[in-house]
């Protein structure tokens, strides 16, 4: 009602810009996450599946877009190691478990990933650093 109030504008222009308009733009970004986060992008945690890392879709979902690591650690709360780099549900959710409201909350291991991202990836991710280590670790397990 803002719009016909402020702005003279009628009520059914107000009702298709301000609710359907933002629901169908809201809709068709959340879509992209199953069509070209499946489809662009690197592979830095599994070239073997279709998932990939997107961060044009991460930005347009809010975090949606790493979906590589997505289907590869699906426990994870925060659907992505990148912390929040283009990841506002993780702020969403890093600050309702600050207020008690979200508990619980499972992440990948920092090695797991490390060790998957060289075993199964595209190479993409994968520091020089991050290679001797996991040489370091083959030769030498503890």
């Amino acid at each position: 009602m803002i719009p016909v109030w402020c702005w003279d504008e009628t009520a059914w222009n107000s009702f298709f810009i301000s609710a359907m308009a933002r629901y169908g733009s809201s809709m068709n970004s959340t879509f992209l996450v199953n069509s070209a986060a499946h489809k662009y992008g690197d592979q830095p945690f599994d070239k073997y599946i279709e998932a990939r890392e997107n961060p044009v879709v991460s930005l347009l979902t809010t975090g949606g877009g790493w979906h590589n690591y997505h289907h590869v650690f699906p426990f994870d709360y925060a659907a992505s190691e990148l912390g929040y780099t283009i990841n506002l549900t993780k702020v969403f959710i890093d600050v309702m478990a600050m207020i008690g409201l979200a508990y619980d909350l499972k992440t990948a291991n920092p090695n797991a990933i490390k060790d998957r991202k060289l075993k199964s990836g595209d190479g993409t991710r994968v520091t020089r650093n991050d290679k001797l280590k996991h040489t370091l670790n083959t030769k030498n397990p503890k």
